[in-house]
């Protein structure tokens, strides 16, 4: 049976996230796949229950922030001419990890042992905490011990990943450093990861090169619920591209839907390593703003660790001018100002049976990717506001957009792909 599928990332609003890879390998028909949990979710070892409403969308907004920081600190390293090589710019690179988005699980070593991950299409290397370790942050799970796995082995200078890193004649070590101080270094090597099948059975992936980190500074999260990061960003090393041989490079979990559009990625250099598309325009309730070319000339970056998506500045004072406009028509629907707003969101008051909210549409090269009013506005008892905020000169495109949507990253045709999907359905899987 030949290979026809891929991997794809679903968002839906209960907070559960599944990546399925179907089929893997020619004898695989029901795939392997990887289950993705939002820390808000009871199921998610992340989970804080006392958190108010308020505190969980402070939370979020200041991860969304911390993003932006990231990738706009990413775009003026490899701005245009610099020669420097992606993986050793990112390797520098600040990112916050003291509060992620997703989690997931999977099998490391033989036999193999649970590790809890941080999941991220922002970084690069997969990591885990190794023991002996010099220094290593608290985690629930027991270090991974080295000893104890017939697999683990050395990254070997022959590898074809080796020039990601810093070799000697003794091996290769690796370096990454996170926004908030946050770091892990240790020993490049290679091991044998386990995931699940579709009919639940372990399905084993041998020789994948991951950093087994020896001296290690956290927080990555709260409770001790993580023990490292799997990197899914667009460079070799990252578990995307080394799974690559596997799901034909691609992230899908069925067959491209009929309806679904696609749109390419961006491809120059400071898309070298994350997803990024053409925007070109935005519609509220169906009408264009009519942006002038060159509002989105960075781009619009895809993102799974952010929650809430961020517009350049003019394109977020366009959007608010249109939605006041539409607003405006309801004498019972009022701007909300002063304490009772949370800073820097666009808020109205709720009445009690409005429903008659617009959708927003993002007009890529393309391709349109609809965002219906229940992820365009967060909702609270007696107001709402707009799930965006304005940034400087970066437009990102947050998960809480892309929920209910299943989304195809092709990494071999470097295109992404969108159809609405309800994703409940693979929960239930």
């Amino acid at each position: 049976m030949a290979q026809t599928t891929a991997t794809a990332i679903c968002v839906f609003s209960m907070n559960l996230l599944l990546i399925s890879m179907l089929p893997c390998v020619a004898s695989m028909s029901s795939g392997f796949r990887l289950k993705l949990i939002h820390r808000d979710s009871p199921h998610s070892p992340l989970y804080q229950p006392n958190l108010s409403d308020f505190e969980r969308f402070k939370r979020n907004v200041e991860i969304s922030e911390a993003r932006a920081s990231y990738f706009q600190r990413w775009s003026e390293i490899y701005s245009e001419g610099n020669s420097m090589k992606p993986q050793n710019i990112s390797l520098r690179l600040p990112l916050k990890f003291n509060e992620p988005i997703y989690t997931v699980e999977l099998g490391l070593g033989t036999p193999f042992v649970k590790r809890t991950l941080i999941f991220d299409t922002g970084s690069g290397i997969t990591w885990t905490q190794c023991k002996p370790c010099f220094q290593c942050f608290k985690q629930k799970e027991p270090l991974f011990d080295t000893s104890k796995s017939s697999s683990y082995k050395l990254m070997p200078l022959k590898n074809k990943l080796a020039k990601t890193f810093t070799c000697t004649v003794f091996g290769c070590a690796y370096f990454v450093g996170y926004y908030s101080g946050q770091l892990s270094a240790g020993i490049a090597s290679v091991e044998d990861f386990t995931f699940q099948t579709a009919a639940r059975v372990p399905y084993r992936v041998p020789g994948l090169v991951f950093g087994c980190g020896t001296f290690n500074k956290g927080p990555f999260g709260v409770k001790n619920g993580v023990s490292g990061i799997l990197g899914m960003d667009k460079q070799p090393v990252s578990f995307a591209r080394q799974l690559g041989g596997l799901i034909r490079e691609q992230f899908s979990s069925k067959n491209t839907r009929r309806n679904a559009q696609s749109t390419p990625f961006l491809k120059h250099n400071q898309y070298a390593v994350h997803y990024g598309v053409n925007l070109v325009d935005i519609s509220i309730g169906g009408q264009k703003l009519g942006l002038t070319q060159g509002t989105f000339s960075g781009g619009c970056v895809i993102d799974s660790g952010g929650s809430i998506s961020l517009l350049e500045a003019n394109a977020y004072s366009a959007v608010q001018d249109s939605l006041e406009k539409y607003f405006s028509k309801f004498k019972n629907v009022r701007r909300l100002l002063g304490d009772g707003a949370p800073s820097g969101f666009l808020c109205y008051t709720q009445p009690r049976d409005f429903r008659r909210f617009p959708n927003l549409t993002f007009h890529f090269l393309g391709a349109d990717f609809r965002v219906p009013s229940e992820n365009l506005f967060l909702f609270r008892r007696n107001f709402f506001c707009l799930a965006m905020i304005a940034s400087k000169n970066l437009t990102l495109l947050g998960a809480y957009q892309q929920r209910n949507v299943r989304i195809v990253y092709d990494l071999k045709d470097e295109m992404l792909s969108f159809a609405p999907e309800d994703c409940s359905r693979d929960a239930a899987d």
